[in-house]
């Protein structure tokens, strides 16, 4: 192969590879747009929280039928899962805020063991109700589809919001004075 056609052969390669870059870009754009609008539809759906009961770490049950007329707080989450990690201060202190104020939260691990999860709590001083969903019965029936994901239910028992990836202290905020 002589120096041109290596160079050419360069440049074609780059050109591709860009090419790629580029749709691949595109693609996974596209693929946040419609996980934007899947979540958007589904919360203007306004649809009612499954119900379930699921077993606490501290033996009792906690049963979503039970707190009908609060506001209820569900994050999904799992002790491997690193921006369940990096939100589960902005949880807890949100927690204690909001608690006072008639709000129940729930945390429910998925896809965990029960030792992990018992860990993920200790490390993170959670204080709020926490669960591990052992068949993953609860987490379809909310059709969940990555973690972390918080619902937002209203009085009603009714999904007002849910939001999927990493929450911050002004999104719970500002979603849980919408469902007060």
């Amino acid at each position: 192969m002589n120096t041109k056609s290596y160079k050419l052969l360069i440049i074609l390669a780059s050109a591709g590879l860009a090419l790629a870059l580029v749709i691949t870009g595109l693609l996974l754009t596209r693929g946040d747009a419609k996980n934007e609008f899947s979540s958007k539809s589904s919360a203007e759906t306004k649809e009612p929280a499954p119900n379930f009961t699921l077993l606490l770490i501290d033996g009792k049950n906690f049963n979503l039928s039970d707190h009908k007329g609060k506001p209820i707080l569900i994050n999904f989450f799992a002790s491997w899962c690193l921006p369940c990690r990096e939100e589960m201060p902005a949880l807890e202190k949100i927690a204690h805020e909001y608690k006072p104020k008639g709000v129940v939260f729930l945390g429910i691990a998925v896809d965990d063991t029960e030792e992990k999860m018992k860990n993920f709590i200790a490390k993170y001083g959670v204080t709020f109700p926490v669960g591990l969903d052992k068949t993953a019965a609860i987490q379809k029936s909310f059709g969940l589809y990555g973690i972390p994901t918080t619902y937002f239910i209203d009085k009603q028992g009714i999904i007002n919001y849910f939001h999927s990836g990493g929450v911050t202290e002004e999104l719970l905020q500002h979603e849980l004075d919408k469902v007060l």
